[in-house]
């Protein structure tokens, strides 16, 4: 063989092992990549960060056109805990929910991933609204052997996804995607039912106790005032005699989603007991809580229930408040200010009781209870 030879072959040998070496260092990069991603799912509590991670951050870190999810939600398990979360529905990125596999069966009719230069069929399922999809890769989203929903990950670029590559490292994220959405929607659902009143959908008593206690931290820290309001439904035993307890549990429920429809969403409504209502109102000084309480007071009388047999009737009630401004008793402790705004809400609706029902009562956070605690 030749000097000449030798040294083309040489030279060959050389550009061969820079092109593995280029190849090696991409992959490397691209493991890296797929590793530090998985590490920020794993690491999401909440259902409503994971889908920001997969529906905003996946589409730059990724450099792709566009990102839709699906999520089958039959019983709205996932929607219940996004009330406050508002996903992308519509553009490039697209959350959304169906009820029955039927989409999800057209799009895998074999169970196995899609990818490449998609059919207008599959483009039109997969990119609603959206005609700048080249290529994409469509996942199915398995849990248990079952689908749960299907992650499309689409390019503006035909190269980017092609069907003769392989995509191990997509369909193994699309694997910790399905557990990690799993994982979130469990583990919110336990803590709902542990601080939730499942009649009403409102906190519940312990939940509340807990609550009052952060914001009175708050306020003390923040120099503002807080108010606490009871409301307690009038005649309710009446209603359960006349018309059946399913009848009393109609109000209940309606009673505790008028609440959470009136109230700010940073106001805490809680079923304390029974036919009673707890609410607190962060940063609400004494005249604005008397407003909110006879806004409640006469917008709730004007609330049409219905029995089982669709008998319409009313209902009203009477309602208790105080207001605390944590700064001005230094010598008390959270618990101790937490004591006494319950204490003198809770006589002040005993006192709209009374003296006639239908009527709210403000009575001032210092009283003789206040100077046996400072005592």
């Amino acid at each position: 063989m030749s000097q000449q030879s030798i040294e083309k072959e040489n030279r060959e040998l050389k550009r061969a092992l820079r092109l593995m070496a280029s190849k090696a260092d991409r992959n490397d990069a691209i493991l890296k990549s797929f590793f530090e991603i998985e590490l920020r799912l794993l690491r999401c509590a909440k259902l409503s960060e994971l889908l920001d991670l997969i529906l905003v951050d996946f589409k730059e870190f990724f450099r792709l056109s566009a990102v839709n999810l699906i999520l089958l939600d039959p019983e709205h398990a996932a929607r219940d805990l996004l009330e406050e979360y508002s996903p992308p529905v519509t553009g490039p990125n697209c959350l959304r929910f169906v009820s029955s596999q039927r989409l999800l069966n057209d799009l895998y009719p074999k169970k196995l991933s899609v990818k490449g230069q998609l059919p207008e069929e599959y483009n039109k399922l997969a990119f609603p609204n959206n005609d700048n999809i080249a290529s994409a890769v469509l996942l199915p989203l398995f849990w248990e052997d079952c689908i749960i929903g299907s992650l499309h990950l689409g390019s503006a670029d035909a190269d980017r996804y092609s069907g003769n590559l392989k995509y191990d490292y997509v369909e193994h994220l699309a694997s910790v995607i399905s557990s990690c959405i799993e994982n979130c929607i469990c583990r919110e659902n336990l803590q709902r039912l542990s601080s939730i009143d499942m009649l009403t959908k409102v906190f519940n008593r312990r939940t509340f106790e807990q609550e009052i206690i952060k914001e009175l931290s708050r306020a003390s820290r923040n120099h503002q005032p807080m108010s606490c309001l009871f409301l307690d439904l009038d005649y309710f035993k009446q209603v359960n005699d006349n018309f059946g307890h399913q009848a009393g549990d109609i109000v209940l429920r309606g009673t505790g989603q008028f609440l959470k429809q009136q109230l700010r969403k940073t106001d805490i409504v809680a079923r304390y007991g029974g036919e009673e209502f707890a609410i607190l109102l962060p940063n609400c000084d004494q005249a604005k809580a008397l407003k909110v309480a006879e806004n409640l007071r006469k917008n709730l009388a004007t609330q049409i229930f219905r029995t089982i047999e669709a008998q319409p009737f009313r209902i009203t009630t009477s309602i208790g408040l105080s207001t605390c401004w944590p700064e001005r008793y230094p010598e008390l402790s959270i618990d101790q200010l937490a004591h006494q705004l319950l204490s003198v809400s809770d006589k002040a609706v005993y006192r709209s009781k009374h003296n006639g029902r239908d009527q709210s009562t403000f009575l001032p956070f210092e009283d003789d209870r206040l100077k046996q605690l400072q005592a």
